[in-house]
């Protein structure tokens, strides 16, 4: 029981307070060794989840160039971003060989969603297209998907919803107009309530006819002769306006010269 004068009440407290201590001391130690394991397993976790973003950023060139991993459709169509007032479109002939055009795009736009602050032009061309502009903001990129030219503008500001700007965009064509029989498709992205299209020829080389279609599918229709040749700028051009066109909606120009 212990030596002569030692209270057996104390040493029954000794004992248990030293058997408390190591068992605190043995419970500390597996409390530590747990959130050790935990803020290990997280730091892989993060360390795995930083190396897969970073792999994915430096291969996404790549990725984006891979037939499988591209849209079947441009990527211009924002319909749910941007409205559009009215639009209008002039296509300058500049040459009597049909080499060199120049395609101006102005739209007044109408922000639908929470924030616009870059959106997407698109241009088509039988031949070639180069020189993009934006008169607002810049372009940031412009890549080819499906026979579109689509270019990223920045506007280089936040607009808010119900928020109106004008831009115009402009690119030029070449090698587009070369035959003697031409024709100019344009698809409205944006849902518009008034289009005009123009386009512009060289004093001396006028259009002789004009038809007006639209496309459905793969299929050109004829619609109503509204198309008119007038004289603007000193030289005849093909006016063609039509009101609520829609979204989506692909409309073409044919013209012999």
């Amino acid at each position: 029981m212990g030596g002569p004068g030692e209270n057996p009440l104390s040493l029954w407290m000794l004992s248990f307070l030293e058997t408390l201590y190591s068992g605190v001391l043995s419970h500390l130690w597996g409390l530590g060794a747990a959130a050790m394991a935990i803020f290990a397993a997280a730091l892989v976790a993060y360390w795995r989840e930083q190396a897969r973003n970073g792999t994915n950023w430096v291969l996404a060139p790549l990725t984006r160039a891979l037939p499988w991993n591209k849209d079947d459709q441009p990527s211009t169509k924002q319909t749910e971003i941007l409205a559009c007032d009215i639009t209008l479109i002039d296509i300058y002939l500049l040459d009597t060989a049909g080499k060199l055009a120049r395609y101006q795009k102005t739209s007044r736009f109408v922000v639908m969603t929470d924030e616009v602050s870059s959106y997407n032009e698109g241009v088509t061309a039988d031949g070639s297209a180069a020189e993009f502009v934006s008169m607002r903001g810049m372009v940031v990129e412009t890549v080819k998907e499906h026979g579109f030219y689509i270019s990223r503008i920045d506007l280089g500001e936040t607009m808010r919803t119900g928020s109106r700007f004008t831009n115009t965009y402009c690119a030029d064509l070449l090698n587009c107009f070369i035959n003697s029989e031409e024709q100019w498709s344009q698809e409205l992205v944006f849902p518009t309530n008034h289009l005009t299209l123009q386009v512009h020829f060289p004093k001396a080389r006028p259009p002789k006819s004009v038809r007006c279609k639209a496309i459905q599918g793969t299929v050109d229709k004829l619609v109503k002769q509204t198309a008119r040749m007038v004289e603007l700028y000193g030289r005849k051009s093909i006016v063609w306006e039509l009101d609520k066109p829609g979204a989506h909606a692909v409309f073409k120009l044919e013209w012999s010269w």
